[in-house]
């Protein structure tokens, strides 16, 4: 019995024993994990790096080079973008003056008329009234014409009085007037006044009731809403057409580009449906009106558009060619971009010291034992900085691009023109390295 009762007690004894050490491991693991968690939010943190340092050797390895920052004269272009619109003088939307039932319609959508070319007929009797009317004022005209200058020959006979004469004369000038004004109604209606020159012919049968329709412009009928038998109103649009042998081109231009465009400068045009066809044109006009959200300027150009591959409402970029201008400005190697953002790389006056690591294996000694890894040699060497600058660019031609610094650069810096792509490695490089260090 009190063996069972010793048993049971070492077993007690073993039990809290462990359950001492279990606790004591995980405070020491919780310790452990509480002293690690800055380290862990130290090494989260990011941390841009905007500049690297090379050796000469380095330099030389890459093929690095740069040039001095100068004026450059360019004599490039201004890349924009845009979209095709119709020249207004190119465009009519056709009506009819009277009121009528149309007869006839020659023409139906996608037709290509001539200017003058007849589009439909309309009939309305009132047009056989104005005719009427006219003839009756043209008749009333002649006759007073006939007697007034009668009542001159008298009056300069001493014959007739001077009161008749110019009751004659009053007569005279008001029938004139009437035909003039209904002579001016029938042209508005297209009707010949050489239909009534012989009055003595049976005027009737030279009445007419049908009005044309003609076509102002050529161009293509890019809608027709008249049907034969259709009554029609003068508000009502009957036919639409369109000439696209001329257009123009509405480009935005940003506003730090307005300095270096004005009119007459030469244009061509990126057109992906037709990217082996030229398209030139010149600048009509730079609108005095500033787009306050697009921070832009609208430029239009006139475009020759023979082929008339180009539509309205059409997107397209364009090449703004400008004069010879003096700017600041880098080789386009030159630039980096990432991103939105574009950047280049300044070589500094600023040197730094840099170690390199140089450590032994591992090996025997003479005796035949192993021995353990000798000290790291620390090697010093000067590295000279490079720089990462933020730019805008403006202007280019097939070698340069001007650039507006956001930094400042002092005058005469060296600009790194080749090997740009190996900077940009090794400062991605020094960002990870500084990651993996905390």
């Amino acid at each position: 019995m009190n063996i069972i009762i010793k048993l049971k007690a070492i077993i007690i004894t073993f039990m809290l024993i462990i359950a001492v050490m279990v606790i004591q491991s995980c405070s020491d693991s919780n310790k452990e994990q509480g002293d690690t968690k800055p380290e862990e939010e130290n090494h989260s943190e990011e941390k841009e790096t905007s500049e690297v340092a090379l050796t000469d050797d380095q330099i030389k390895l890459m093929g690095i080079e740069s040039e001095k920052l100068a004026l450059e004269n360019i004599s490039g272009y201004i890349k924009v973008n845009g979209e095709v619109v119709i020249n207004p003088d190119q465009e009519s939307k056709i009506g009819s003056i009277i009121p009528g039932r149309i007869r006839k319609v020659y023409v139906k959508e996608g037709s290509y008329v001539r200017a003058g070319q007849t589009l439909a007929v309309i009939e309305n009797p009132q047009l056989i009234d104005v005719q009427v009317e006219y003839i009756n004022s043209k008749n009333e005209y002649e006759y007073s014409k006939r007697e007034y200058e009668r009542q001159l020959k008298l009056n300069s006979d001493n014959i007739g009085s001077k009161k008749t004469l110019n009751e004659f004369e009053s007569k005279y000038k008001k029938a004139l007037a009437d035909y003039k004004t209904l002579e001016e109604k029938l042209s508005s209606y297209k009707i010949s006044k050489n239909r009534f020159d012989n009055i003595y012919e049976d005027t009737v049968a030279n009445l007419q009731r049908y009005y044309s329709i003609t076509a102002p412009i050529s161009g293509n009928v890019i809608e027709r809403n008249v049907s034969v038998g259709q009554y029609v109103e003068p508000s009502a649009d009957m036919f639409h057409i369109i000439n696209t042998a001329t257009v123009f081109v509405d480009l935005n231009v940003f506003e730090q580009d307005l300095p270096y465009v004005s009119a007459g400068q030469k244009v061509i045009l990126d057109v992906s449906v037709d990217p082996y066809q030229v398209y030139e044109g010149q600048i009509v006009f730079v609108n005095k009106v500033f787009d306050d959200e697009k921070r832009t300027v609208k430029v239009r150009v006139a475009i020759n558009n023979k082929n008339e591959k180009l539509l309205p409402n059409m997107f397209v970029s364009a090449k703004i060619y400008i004069k010879q201008e003096s700017v600041l400005a880098v080789p386009i190697s030159a630039i980096e971009t990432e991103g939105e953002s574009k950047y280049i790389f300044v070589k500094t006056r600023e040197v730094k010291e840099i170690e390199e690591h140089d450590e032994h294996t591992e090996g025997e000694n003479p005796e035949g034992e192993t021995k353990e890894p000798e000290n790291t040699e620390h090697k010093h060497e000067m590295a000279v900085v490079f720089k990462k600058v933020i730019v805008n660019t403006g202007i280019s031609d097939d070698k340069f691009i001007q650039i507006f610094p956001i930094d400042e650069l002092k005058s005469g810096e060296e600009i790194v023109i080749k090997g740009t792509f190996y900077l940009k490695s090794e400062m991605k490089k020094g960002e990870l390295n500084d990651e993996h260090g905390h």
